[in-house]
């Protein structure tokens, strides 16, 4: 039986901070400093015999990603990817992305098939590790 490692995705970095006193509620987003990171395939992206089933995954993936859009705190989502070495994402959201599909897919990618194995978070307030 192989262990899994911990990991942590993209989008849960997104969501943290320092909650701590210390921060002053200025403990997001957390800087990333990344020594192993691991990107998976998509299942969706992968060939398959069951193409029915590949594009009911892209649609659960556009839904999900949609679904998010109104949480994910962009400029943080920058940080954390290109700290990790993707340096492919807009600098701004706009409407038109937010409905195309394949750009939709390719933020779950990033969101959840980007992980970071080890590495160090920092808070940008107190310089406290995690």
């Amino acid at each position: 039986q192989q262990h899994q490692k911990a990991t942590m995705r993209l989008l849960t970095h997104n969501t943290l901070r320092n909650n701590t006193a210390e921060a002053e509620g200025r403990g997001h987003p957390l800087k990333i400093t990344a020594t192993e990171i691991r990107v998976e395939d998509s299942p969706t992206s992968s060939s398959t015999t069951n193409t029915s089933s590949s594009a009911e995954d892209a649609q659960r993936e556009v839904a999900f990603v949609k679904g998010i859009l109104g949480i994910l705190d962009w400029p943080a989502l920058l940080q954390g990817a290109s700290a990790l070495g993707l340096r492919t994402l807009p600098p701004v959201l706009t409407e038109e992305l937010a409905a195309d599909p394949q750009f939709l897919r390719a933020l779950h990618h990033v969101l959840m098939n980007v992980h970071l194995v080890r590495g160090m978070l920092t808070c940008p307030a107190t310089g406290r590790e995690f």
